[in-house]
């Protein structure tokens, strides 16, 4: 008889041991599984966890007594590196204006060659210079004030990710304090999940029927965003928690906090995720996360919930009415005043234009990333990481933005054509790029006529032709009598007969006089006298590519036949307005890689090219074409400048050019049609005014030419001059050896 307790028994132990066996199993593959994510965590946590973008800045600015500045471009500058003016200074970052005086706290900031501390500063100024700075607290003059250059744009990561890494110590501890309380009040508590919240969450989600709360922790929250995607399973949250549990276990909780501060996505600006709070600072208030106000620190915390929803670009009422809600929230925690909570609660959203956000400057990053490979070729093979220091001038960059855009709509809306126009900064003696605009949208990232565009530049020729023959003082200079008269040269097989712009001819004009009216015909007999060759190398010699000239050469050439783009234009100007020492443009100053150490640094290199006789005669002869020529729309508004210009018109009017040179820049301007069809402008009625229109923003600087050796004021007859006919003589600068 079997005996049924003995079988029983020996059931319930197999079954027992089945357990056991599938337990161990599961045991084992959960663990094998949490050992598998955990080499993943490990992988990009303890290496490199981001491919973090290239941050691109300006050029540092110096103040120093003795500056002629005024208090007004001062302002300009402080504005333009996102200073902000309030009455009452109290941190950095802001400036007050007073009588005689700006007072300033400068930032922190880590330049190449070192750190810049906040400091407290009055700027004096009288008559138009800066006469004193000095230490607010100390009251010691400064020999110079550095002011910390301006974030003017990102380079894009790979996976279209772009975030700014600050570490956690550099985070306002009130903002921490407020994410905390609102996205996970436990978080130095739990071990990366929280059971209750997660509970919670089920039951209200159960109750509703659909999702309506989350239970995820802050850590839950990085694994998310770091490791897995979007998609609502269970499979992924059990990944989620099990990650968190691990991530918790290996990593301290700052360093948890500090990695979600970084990681947190905030919003999208085209197809760029704006990720991490230090990043949308910029995007959205323009200002460093340190010195964000307590409002604006609670609309980013609340944008943690949903940023597409809680987009303040694009829900600004939504994003005003979560932000308010979190101000209450935390003065219901006795972490605000009440007081000061009904008075923040009073403000508006104050964010940044859309427009003006800093990572616009398709032009710009264009000629970063060309003059890199062209210096360094491929010595930096990945750029994550890399702060790049360039010559960009904030004022300047801002001013042509500003005239390129007000000017082309304007022109567009009064001669009815759809134009398309290219601008150029430099500075006139170091040769390094201020500014630049690769066409009439600035912020599109398209086709780049600054750099590509090549066009017949017309009358802007004529500065290197007359230079030329000023080069040779023993047989030309200003008042040397020119013939213009009816002209036939053969050229192509066909005669050729160039005529002045008015139809007319005079029969012999001096050389000053040619240039500055720009006459087409005394100008193409100088060329001939002089020779297309020599013509051509001083084109060269002032840095024309040589591949940019069009061979076999024709007298065509003389009146502007060549096609260069607007950057080329501005390093022929440039070695002009220099006086005669070529300085190749560049716009990169200092790379620096992740970890701070100098991969690449730059300082100008000029040489002489031309003697600086010749290029001051050329410079006066410009500077008189604003006082009585073609330029001479400048003159009632900036006489006092003593501005030197160009205008030039290519044929069939398809071009219209300007160049502009002040004590400190030179500027080219090109306006054109895509299509090369006529545009009915000219060099002075399109190009000049665009020209306008950026002084209105960077006030020039007076153009004082000093004489060089062997440079007399002779007074010379009138005889057949063209503007002096009511007088007797007078008296023009020459070259006497």
């Amino acid at each position: 008889m079997p005996n049924y307790d003995y079988l029983h028994q020996k059931s319930k132990n197999n079954i027992l041991l089945k357990l056991l066996k599938v337990s161990f199993v599961f045991l084992v593959l959960i663990s094998l599984y949490f050992f598998y994510l955990s080499i993943i965590i490990k992988n990009r946590i303890s290496g490199r966890v981001w491919k973090l973008p290239t941050v691109v800045y300006s050029k540092t600015t110096y103040l120093m007594p003795g500056m002629c500045i005024n208090k007004n471009k001062v302002i300009n500058i402080l504005e333009s590196i996102y200073y902000r003016r309030v009455k009452y200074i109290t941190g950095p970052g802001e400036f007050s204006v007073h009588n005689n005086n700006i007072e300033l706290i400068r930032r922190t900031f880590d330049l190449p060659e070192g750190t810049i501390d906040n400091v407290h500063v009055l700027v004096y100024f009288n008559n138009g210079k800066i006469s004193n700075i000095k230490n607010f607290n100390s009251q010691h003059n400064f020999g110079f004030l550095q002011l910390d250059p301006k974030l003017i744009t990102i380079i894009q990561s790979p996976y279209s990710e772009q975030r700014l890494f600050v570490n956690k110590n550099n985070f306002p501890k009130l903002l921490i304090k407020i994410l905390l309380t609102i996205e996970d009040k436990n978080f130095y508590h739990h071990n990366g999940i929280s059971l209750n919240s997660i509970c919670r969450a089920i039951l209200t989600n159960l109750i509703a029927k659909k999702t309506v709360q989350g239970g995820s922790t802050i850590t839950q929250q990085l694994v998310k965003n770091l490791f897995l995607d979007n998609k609502r399973s269970l499979w992924r949250k059990f990944n989620e928690i099990c990650m968190a549990l691990i991530l918790d276990y290996y990593y301290s909780k700052d360093y948890i906090l500090e990695l979600y501060l970084n990681e947190v996505y905030l919003g999208q600006s085209g197809d760029d995720q704006i990720r991490g709070f230090p990043l949308a600072s910029l995007y959205y208030f323009n200002r460093p996360i340190n010195e964000l106000s307590i409002d604006q620190q609670a609309m980013l915390v609340g944008m943690v919930k949903g940023a597409s929803l809680y987009n303040p670009w694009h829900n600004q009422k939504l994003t005003l009415e979560r932000r308010n809600l979190i101000l209450r929230l935390i003065s219901k925690q006795h972490i605000l005043d009440k007081e000061l909570c009904d008075l923040l609660v009073s403000r508006p959203l104050g964010i940044n234009h859309y427009d003006n956000i800093a990572a616009n400057k398709p032009a710009f990053t264009q000629l970063i990333r060309e003059e890199i490979q062209n210096k360094l070729h491929n010595k930096i093979y990945n750029l994550s990481g890399v702060k790049i220091f360039t010559t960009l001038d904030p004022v300047s960059q801002n001013a042509a933005e500003y005239a390129i855009k007000c000017g082309i709509s304007n022109l567009k809306f009064s001669h009815n054509l759809n134009l398309e126009a290219a601008m150029v900064v430099v500075d006139r003696f170091s040769g390094e790029i201020r500014a630049i605009v690769g066409g009439a949208n600035p912020e599109f990232a398209g086709f780049n006529r600054a750099m590509q565009a090549r066009r017949l530049i017309g009358s802007l020729i004529k500065p290197a032709i007359y230079l030329t023959a000023l080069s040779n003082p023993n047989k030309y200079n200003l008042s040397t009598l020119i013939d213009d008269q009816p002209l036939t040269i053969k050229q192509h097989n066909r005669l050729w007969s160039p005529k002045n712009y008015d139809r007319q001819f005079r029969g012999h004009v001096m050389l000053v006089d040619a240039l500055v009216q720009s006459l087409n015909v005394p100008t193409v007999n100088l060329g001939m006298m002089l020779g297309l060759n020599k013509v051509i190398s001083t084109l060269i010699t002032l840095g024309v590519p040589y591949n940019s000239i069009n061979y076999p050469i024709f007298p065509a050439i003389l009146l502007g036949a060549v096609n260069l783009t607007p950057i080329e234009v501005a390093q022929l100007f440039q070695t002009i307005a220099s006086g005669g020492n070529y300085t190749m443009l560049s716009v990169v100053r200092t790379i620096l890689s992740s970890d701070g150490s100098i991969i690449y640094n730059s300082l100008p290199k000029s040489e002489r090219v031309v003697s600086p006789q010749a290029t001051y005669l050329t410079l006066y002869a410009m500077q008189q074409s604003v006082v009585r020529g073609t330029s001479n729309l400048l003159f009632s508004k900036f006489s006092s400048y003593n501005l030197a210009a160009k205008t030039g018109t290519s044929n069939d009017l398809r071009d219209s050019w300007f160049v502009g040179i002040d004590g400190k820049e030179v500027s080219v301007i090109w306006i054109g049609r895509d299509d090369n069809k006529p545009t009915t402008l000219t060099g002075a009625s399109g190009a000049l005014i665009l020209y306008q229109y950026y002084l209105e923003k960077q006030f020039p600087t007076i153009l004082n030419l000093i004489k060089p050796k062997g440079i007399s004021c002779i007074s010379i007859s009138c005889n057949n001059s063209l503007f002096c006919s009511k007088q007797r003589n007078f008296k023009v600068p020459m070259w006497i050896k």
